[in-house]
């Protein structure tokens, strides 16, 4: 497990460090190890997030920015691992200000602080059950931009020249580096629904409104050729999804 610090607050930092670094060394004992990288300031966070597995965050120093703008920013970046907010346990008002002003996600965690070793313990693995729970993002590669997605919202890739086109719901696209055939092998390591209709075109099997004279036709209006052996089986896959 790949954890990340984020406390602009130099000793309070130091201190969730060394209750971590006893965390590790008590997780390395059971075969279980836990990796931490810890940061001084969102921004540092923000440029490589996608490679943790969970955020301890507490912002409370820095001007304009607080623990909440950090774990919205990570979920517009595309980053679904769990998050807990740390806060002062002398701060009797934080969770009515929290439920007025701030519509945390469900899922997020909140530990006291100071912060006590036993509920740290607890809170570690609450954040490890959550992580383990999630299905892995598809990375979304662009000349400008990465987007992380779930195969869920993904409907279509369809190859134009150098780069793909994904159609993604909400009527959203995006263009991405490389091929469609790259991103097919990449994404069928973990997720099924997809096929190729052709060489140039991906689509997500769950957007099929139906199927008429060899062409597929999408929920969203989008119209493709099959292969007729590939249309044997997605004829098969949605048969299998009816019942």
């Amino acid at each position: 497990m790949h954890i990340a610090i984020c406390d602009d607050n130099i000793a309070d930092r130091k201190q969730t460090e060394r209750l971590m670094k006893r965390e590790a060394d008590r997780m390395i004992s059971s075969g279980d190890p836990m990796y931490i990288d810890s940061f001084g300031n969102s921004e540092a966070l923000l440029k490589t997030p996608m490679q943790y597995d969970a955020f301890l965050i507490d912002i409370r120093n820095t001007e304009g920015v607080t623990s909440a703008d950090v774990l919205f920013a990570l979920r517009k970046k595309g980053v679904s691992s769990p998050i807990c907010i740390i806060y002062p346990r002398e701060d009797d008002s934080f969770f009515d200000r929290k439920d007025q002003d701030i519509k945390y996600p469900t899922e997020t965690l909140f530990l006291g602080k100071p912060l006590r070793p036993a509920e740290l313990h607890e809170t570690l693995l609450k954040l490890k059950r959550l992580a383990g729970s999630l299905t892995p993002s598809i990375e979304l590669r662009g000349e400008f931009e990465t987007n992380y997605v779930s195969e869920e919202e993904i409907i279509s890739v369809s190859q134009s020249g150098n780069k793909a086109h994904v159609t993604l719901t909400e009527n959203r696209e995006k263009i991405i580096n490389g091929d469609a055939y790259t991103l097919f092998m990449e994404i069928t390591k973990e997720h099924d629904m997809f096929v190729m209709p052709s060489l140039n075109t991906v689509i997500n099997l769950d957007y099929i409104d139906h199927i008429r004279f060899g062409t597929i036709y999408l929920t969203n209006g989008q119209k493709f050729r099959c292969h007729r052996k590939v249309l044997a089986y997605v004829k098969h896959y949605l048969s299998g999804a009816a019942h």
